[in-house]
């Protein structure tokens, strides 16, 4: 599996983003099957519909339904915080000192307790944090 942020979701849902390419490239190699499955949480699936539906020319209608294809693929793996995750979040959140949010943190730990080292997102955040390899650009193979 690999962790799928936010900056993938929004970029492959949107055609006018930033990071649309790369985005989906990376998504359309989980759908396709020729990546490993996606790992996601709920505090992602949150923040992806959430930014998507402000956005102008893209609206609410169309960012529940991505939301909606997220939770019904089979090729993504959801993750709900539970009260467990959360506490170990909230106890690893101020190693970051602010570098991270706590959405990211939360990420961090989903990504521990699934034995996921590698993170498909555009944020330069994740950089640096021990046993994680933050993929931006992902190439077919």
């Amino acid at each position: 599996m690999i962790f799928v942020d936010t900056t993938f979701w929004v970029g492959d849902a949107d055609a006018n983003d930033d990071f649309h390419a790369s985005a989906h490239l990376g998504i359309d190699a989980i759908r396709k099957g020729e990546a490993a499955m996606a790992l996601t949480t709920d505090f992602v699936l949150d923040e992806t519909v959430t930014i998507l539906g402000k956005r102008k020319g893209f609206g609410a209608a169309n960012a529940a339904k991505v939301g909606q294809n997220l939770l019904s693929s089979p090729r993504v793996f959801a993750v709900y915080v539970d009260e467990a995750l959360m506490n170990e979040a909230l106890k690893r959140f101020p190693e970051f000192n602010g570098k991270l949010s706590f959405t990211d943190v939360i990420s961090l730990v989903v990504m521990s307790r699934y034995g996921v080292r590698e993170i498909f997102s555009h944020d330069k955040d994740f950089d640096g944090i021990e046993g994680l390899k933050r993929i931006e650009s992902p190439t077919h193979h």
